[in-house]
């Protein structure tokens, strides 16, 4: 993640997202936490929340997606 500084904290959410999809309660807090941490250290990190619910929004669709095969 360090080479996209601007895209990282948006990563760490999208990872979040699909650990919490997944059930995965460990994974989930350990991607929120690097994205706060990526939005407390960097000055480049692009943080809309808009952009946040529609990766929110594209994980779940995909979570049930898979559910459903």
């Amino acid at each position: 993640m360090a080479r996209d500084e601007a895209g990282s904290y948006y990563e760490a959410q999208r990872l979040a997202a699909r650990a919490k999809t997944s059930g995965q309660a460990g994974e989930f807090l350990h991607w929120a936490k690097v994205a706060a941490e990526v939005a407390r250290l960097s000055p480049r990190a692009e943080m809309d929340l808009a952009v946040v619910q529609a990766i929110v929004d594209d994980e779940t669709r995909r979570g049930a997606d898979v559910r459903d095969d």
